[in-house]
């Protein structure tokens, strides 16, 4: 059974993505989770502002950023 990553956990698999925006299922992907695993700790860096939506691609999926 996997552990559910902590906020900070979130945050540093997010900075270590390649390119600039990357979607939830990059980020699970990299904490190698299912997406649903990580909810609270990405809800709690987008609440913090550490984690912002940018657009959505031509599939609606949200497109994200880490914050400057």
């Amino acid at each position: 059974m996997s552990q559910t990553p902590t906020e900070q956990a979130v945050l540093d698999a997010a900075r270590e993505l390649d390119g600039p925006e990357f979607t939830r299922s990059d980020l699970a992907d990299k904490l190698d989770i299912d997406r649903g695993e990580f909810k609270d700790g990405f809800k709690a860096n987008r609440k913090a502002g550490r984690i912002e939506k940018v657009r959505e691609n031509d599939e609606g999926k949200g497109l994200f950023r880490v914050a400057s």
